[in-house]
This record gives C-alpha cells, sequence and structure tokens, in this order.
C-alpha cells in the first residue's frame, strides 16, 4: 500500500452526495431538499445512538459501521494509538470481529502509522493503493478520507480511515467533522468516567508499596505491653483442706455445700461400726485388769506370791487403758470436725455417701470467703511473661463490665496437659485491693497477663513468625 498526498478534489458533474444540494432544475433542487432533511434525520439519530454506548467496542463498532452508511464509503475502518505511536484497528465495517493477521488490515495501519499523529485535527484526504498480496488481495485504487476523532479542536489519539472509489466532496468533509466531534466527544465521556480507575491502576502498585512502608514502619514505632488471656477461676486464697483421718467408708456429708461452719462442727460422718465394737472390747480388757489387779492387791497383804503378781496386773491394767484411750480416740475420728471457720466447699454430697476413702483423701475445703485467689491456665505457647508481680486483669464471666485488678504471685515450673491435651501454667494470682465485695468463689472468667512492652508489628505477627519458624526452622 502507498500513500499519495491528496487535496480536496473537484466534484464531478453527477456526482450525489446525499444531504448535498444539486444546481440543475427545480425537481432536482426539491429531491435534494428532501435528501438533505433525511440525511440531517439520520444524523441526529446517530448522534443520539452513539450516547447510549457504554464501552469502547460498543462506540468504535458503532461509528465504522453507522459512519459507513452516512458517508457511502466502500471501506469504514476505526484505529486508535496504542503504546508509542503504533496504530491498531479497532473495528471495521460490516464486520463483528477485524482479523488482525489479515494483510489488508495490516496495510492501512501501515498507511496511518505513516501519515503520523502530527496529521492535524481536520479531515485529509488520501490517494490509496493496494498492491496484491500474500492472501489473493487484488489490486485496488481508491480515495482514502482520514477523519481523526477530536474534542475541542484536539486529536485523542483515535480516527476513522474510509475508502471509496469516487473522490470526497466537501459536503463529505463537513459530515466527517460533524461526526468526528461527535464521537470524539463520547470516547472523552467514557475516558473520563474511566480516568480515576486508571489512574489508581497506573499508580496502584506505587501506592501500595508506600503504604506498606508506612505501615510497617509504625507498626515498629509503636508501643504496646505484650498481653496473654487465659481462662481464670476464682479460688480460695490459703483454704484448710479436710483429709481422711483412717481409711473408711463415709457415711454422709453433715453440711451442705458452700454453708458456713465453725470450729468444732462436725463435717463428716464416716462409718464407725468396727471402730465402735474395738472400743467396747477394749473397755472390756480394761474392766477385766482392773478386777484382777484389784484381786490381787487385796490378796497382797497376806500372801507373798500375790504380792509378786501386783505389779504384773498392774502393768497389764494400764496396757488396757492405753489400747481403750486409743479405740476411743479412733472412735471419735470417724466424725471429722472443722479446725477452723469458713465456708464448706466441695461438689455433690451424693457423690460421697457409701464412697470408699484412704487415709490423708481430700473430702473438702473450708476457707475463708473474704480472702480469695485467681487460678488461671495459661497455655505453654502463651508464657511469655509470667513475672512475679505482673499486672493481671481479671474479666468475670458475670461481671464482664467490671474487671478486678491482681497481680501474679507465682507460676508452675511444669506444664501439665489439661482434658484438650493442652499443655498449660497453672498460674496464682492475689487481688491488688479488698474493698469488702469478694466475688462468689468458683466464677469463672478470662484474665489478661500484662508483661513489658514490645512494637506492634511483634505484638500481631508473634504467633505468625513462631508458626513460619517452626515449618522452616529458620
Amino acid at each position: 500500500m502507498t500513500l499519495v498526498p491528496g487535496c480536496l478534489p473537484a466534484v464531478p458533474e453527477g456526482v450525489r452526495i446525499e444531504g448535498s444540494p444539486s444546481p440543475t432544475g427545480d425537481a432536482r433542487q426539491a429531491a435534494s431538499e428532501g435528501g438533505v432533511q433525511a440525511g440531517a434525520i439520520r444524523l441526529l439519530r446517530v448522534e443520539g445512538e452513539l450516547r447510549q454506548c457504554n464501552s469502547f467496542d460498543q462506540l468504535w463498532c458503532h461509528l465504522a459501521n453507522e459512519g459507513h452508511g452516512l458517508l457511502d464509503a466502500d471501506q469504514s475502518l476505526v484505529l486508535s494509538r496504542g503504546g508509542g505511536r503504533r496504530w491498531r484497528v479497532q473495528a471495521v465495517g460490516g464486520v463483528s470481529r477485524p482479523a488482525r493477521d489479515s494483510a489488508l488490515v495490516r496495510d492501512y495501519e501501515r498507511l496511518v502509522c505513516r501519515l503520523g499523529a502530527e496529521s492535524g485535527s481536520e479531515p485529509r484526504c488520501l490517494d490509496v493503493r493496494i498492491e496484491p498480496g500474500s492472501d489473493g488481495v487484488l489490486p485496488m485504487t481508491g480515495h482514502g478520507l482520514w477523519v481523526p476523532l477530536t474534542q475541542g479542536g484536539r486529536c485523542i489519539g483515535a480516527g476513522w480511515l474510509l475508502v471509496r472509489r469516487s473522490p470526497w466532496e466537501e459536503a463529505h468533509l463537513t459530515l466527517a467533522r460533524r461526526l468526528a466531534n461527535a464521537y470524539g466527544h463520547g470516547v472523552c465521556a467514557l475516558l473520563g468516567s474511566r480516568r480515576n480507575l486508571h489512574a489508581w491502576k497506573r499508580k496502584g502498585p506505587w501506592l501500595a508499596a508506600l503504604v506498606s512502608v508506612g505501615l510497617v514502619t509504625a507498626l515498629a514505632m509503636v508501643r504496646v505491653p505484650l498481653s496473654v488471656l487465659a481462662p481464670a477461676e476464682v479460688i480460695p486464697q490459703a483454704p484448710f483442706v479436710v483429709a481422711a483421718p483412717l481409711a473408711g467408708v463415709v457415711e454422709k456429708i453433715l453440711v451442705a455445700p458452700g454453708a458456713r461452719v465453725s470450729r468444732g462442727d462436725p463435717l463428716v460422718q464416716l462409718v464407725d461400726l468396727g471402730l465402735r465394737n474395738d472400743f467396747e472390747v477394749a473397755e472390756r480388757k480394761v474392766q477385766v485388769a482392773r478386777s484382777r489387779a484389784l484381786r490381787l492387791q487385796q490378796a497382797a497383804i497376806s500372801r507373798a506370791e500375790a504380792k509378786r503378781e501386783l505389779a504384773t496386773a498392774q502393768s497389764e491394767l494400764r496396757l488396757a487403758e492405753a489400747e481403750r484411750d486409743y479405740a476411743r480416740q479412733r472412735l471419735g475420728e470417724a466424725v471429722i470436725r472443722a479446725e477452723r471457720s469458713g465456708v464448706a466447699l466441695y461438689g455433690d454430697p451424693q457423690d460421697w455417701v457409701g464412697r470408699p476413702v484412704k487415709v490423708g483423701e481430700s473430702l473438702m475445703q473450708v476457707a475463708d470467703a473474704t480472702s480469695i485467689a485467681f487460678r488461671l491456665d495459661v497455655a505453654a505457647a502463651d508464657a511469655v511473661n509470667l513475672v512475679a508481680g505482673a499486672k493481671v486483669s481479671v474479666f468475670l464471666d458475670a461481671a464482664p463490665l467490671d474487671p478486678l485488678e491482681a497481680s501474679l504471685e507465682r507460676a508452675s515450673y511444669k506444664a501439665v496437659p489439661d482434658a484438650s491435651g493442652v499443655a498449660r501454667f497453672e498460674v496464682l494470682a492475689t487481688p491488688k485491693t479488698h474493698d469488702g465485695r469478694s466475688p462468689r468463689m468458683g466464677l469463672r472468667g478470662t484474665a489478661r497477663i500484662q508483661g513489658a512492652p514490645v512494637s506492634l508489628f511483634y505484638y500481631l505477627f508473634r504467633r505468625p513468625l513462631v508458626a513460619a519458624r517452626q515449618l522452616t526452622g529458620l
């Protein structure tokens, strides 16, 4: 394809253009006026339809097909300029999708590229010669019209190429300018609705990198206390453990759970049938030993042999009395009594009835209701600041809006698996202040242990960092 600079050709006689007047005859004048009116109506319809285009593809196809009929062209192509100075065909009249690998399409693209983007904003006539190509295109000589789409007298990087066999007339150029301004306005409208989006697409990676750097810097500079959450339970601070003094079977519990008891009050009754029998047997042995010692004491006045046996009988009496006292003590221990005043803490009484117990087995606790502490079960993965004196805030489930302040007193040296298999440290915290309103023992909640200040980045990404190190070993 070769490009020959053209100029506005003279209008040949007999050429009729839709919408242009004819200089000869009243009939021709009337027909011309009717054609002008029809062309104006069609132009208004085209300008109205292009405002309904919502994308560039719709706009290009509309221009290539509707403009093709308005200007009576043989071929109509719409091209836009991409990166650099390269022009690409976007739509072809009468074709749903242009074949970009076609030799004819590539020839038209090279033609517009040689024409240059600085060809001005006015329509320009061209002499087009199409040489035979490898795809079987026959040689053809035609008249081309390059119409750059403009907005405010400025080319917007898109254009319209028309080719026909007959020369172009001034009426065609006037109509082409009108259509170029209309479609240029439509292109600018679509660009305006997407300009912000395109700007964000261009600046998005840089802005994202800048925001990321600023966020990491802020996270590294902000200092927050490293805190750990753990389940908490209200427990007595120094309870007295009521343990079984001897092996036996629990007959009944004599106090209700949570009842207040005084020193010496009976708490637990063990089965004492065997102990009572042992005491009665020991009491009979004492009576027998005392009778024998009294008889020998009376006989020792007259007989020397009885006087010698009296010492042995008195020793047997003292032994029998000691056995009786021991049996009485064992019988008294069948009833377990409170050694201090407080509140009895244990589970369901029916769970203990008929239950055998060993010596020293814990049955219940007696604690002061005003002396409390908090037991925390801290997971081994969160045991990062279990330091004595650390600040602890306890949020009980019964009063979530009234946190209790406490201080960490001690923590177990070894983590023990709980029922779910998670290793946990048992931590004891004591309340800092005492206002006379101690929470009920057994209440549960959540405690927050506060440690030394660390960066916000470490506070947020401590667990991901631990998981990454455990996964990679770095």
